[in-house]
């Protein structure tokens, strides 16, 4: 004996009820984007400045670097 069973009875939902549930999730969606780039705007000003601080900070050193005054070194091969 084969049965198929079908899909069972939907619940009655009126339109104003579908709205209001998908309304929300529509909202608290397009707040969480928002939230999601307002982080990612903060972290990215976070890293300008920082490697700004960085390379404004590396200005002074990289100038006054030390010069080698060591003779280069040569290496010889003898034939034998």
């Amino acid at each position: 004996m084969t049965t198929a069973l079908g899909a069972g009875p939907q619940p009655a939902v009126t339109p104003s009820s579908r709205g209001t549930k998908h309304g929300l999730g529509r909202r608290q969606r397009t707040r969480e984007k928002v939230l999601a780039a307002f982080v990612l705007l903060i972290a990215f000003v976070v890293t300008v400045v920082l490697l700004g601080l960085q390379w404004l900070g590396n200005q002074g050193t990289a100038t006054s670097a030390p010069i080698s005054a060591s003779p280069t070194l040569i290496s010889e091969v003898q034939a034998s």
